[in-house]
């Protein structure tokens, strides 16, 4: 036992000196693997899988895993939302000594960073707007001339035959934004389709708009399982709270089943003036999506439009944190070229000019 301590730890020499001496990452090495050397029926691990370095963090989950796999109960402790998504299967949530609540864990997670946003973020609003104060004009207008030139870069759809005749693509080939997907006539939805569990969050914002509708279509029709490397088109309804002039900027997160955020992706400006009780349908289209396989979350926003750099330092009209649930597959032709996500690339090919 001794020498699976030792061996787990990896010490070395540091092993022999006084405990007192460690760092706390060297502490946390040495009690995680005198606790884990046996296979108790309960293991209570303390925050300890935060320690350390990336490789023995990674190294300790290993193992957690193949405890659990042997019968053994764990009740982790931590603060880490990523490492409850990914260990825990049920969470209790303690506030004051008390439970406030319990349950799967997703549903847990998605209440408990709910409710930390509102005495957070007032910390976070008031930092940010102590910085943007102290931006200078041209830093501003830098950013703003560089958002604009990228939002410029996009390969209209009657460029695509050309291109594949002058460009080698990747294979299994697509050009980005080629194909066009509309909404389908007659479509009109307050629904908020295809919820995560503990249903949809929504934080808290200011009056005007509120997000009433989400629907996810693809050239199969709507649904919430869509193919990667085709197009898909999430749309979301947006009613209006009172009469007036707005200019928005949107946001769509999707995030994978550990809780990582994948993307986040952002829209320009978008100003309209509308009546009290209308309502404003928002499309966001990834043509097509680069995303792999797996099971996803997808969020929500609408904010007061500002430039991205300021964006956490400003009132939300809404957000809706990952309250739907997203399947992305790949056809079992293309099995073999399974990732992460899928980029378009441009190949050349060249001889030798020797």
């Amino acid at each position: 036992m001794i020498t699976g301590i030792i061996d787990f730890c990896e010490l070395g020499d540091f092993l022999d000196q006084p405990f007192k001496t460690y760092s706390l990452g060297m502490q946390a090495r040495l009690m995680f693997a005198t606790a884990t050397a046996v296979k108790p029926d309960i293991l209570i691990v303390d925050e300890v899988l935060g320690a350390g370095d990336a490789y023995f963090v990674a190294k300790s989950k290993s193992r957690v895993e193949s405890l659990i796999q042997s019968g053994c109960t764990m009740l982790l402790v931590s603060h880490s939302m990523q490492q409850v998504l990914e260990l825990c299967d049920e969470v209790i949530w303690l506030d004051d000594g008390k439970i406030r609540m319990q349950g799967e864990s997703l549903s847990v997670v998605k209440a408990y960073e709910e409710y930390l946003h509102g005495p957070v973020s007032q910390i976070r609003n008031k930092e940010k707007l102590l910085t943007a104060s102290n931006m200078s004009n041209d830093s501003e207008d830098s950013f703003n001339s560089m958002e604009t030139a990228f939002s410029h870069k996009t390969i209209a759809r009657e460029f695509a035959e050309d291109l594949r005749s002058r460009i080698n693509f990747q294979d299994p080939i697509y050009i980005p934004h080629e194909l066009v997907l509309n909404i389908p006539q007659g479509w009109s939805g307050r629904k908020l389709n295809y919820p995560a569990p503990g249903g949809v969050s929504r934080w808290d914002g200011i009056e005007g708009l509120k997000i009433v509708g989400f629907d996810i279509y693809t050239s199969k029709g709507f649904g919430n399982t869509i193919m990667a490397l085709q197009p898909v088109m999430f749309i979301v309804t947006i009613v209006v709270e009172k009469e007036d002039d707005y200019s928005c900027r949107y946001g769509l997160s999707i995030n994978d089943h550990l809780g990582k955020c994948i993307t986040r992706i952002f829209s320009q400006e978008d100003q309209f003036s509308a009546s009290e009780g209308s309502t404003r349908t928002v499309t966001i289209s990834l043509n097509p999506c680069q995303i792999g396989p797996g099971e996803y979350t997808v969020g929500l926003s609408v904010h007061p439009y500002e430039a991205l750099e300021y964006l956490n330092s400003v009132e939300r009209y809404d957000l809706l944190s990952r309250s739907f649930t997203l399947k992305i597959e790949l056809p079992e032709s293309l099995a073999g070229i399974e990732g992460l996500a899928f980029h378009s690339a441009e190949w050349g090919y060249y001889a030798d000019q020797s």
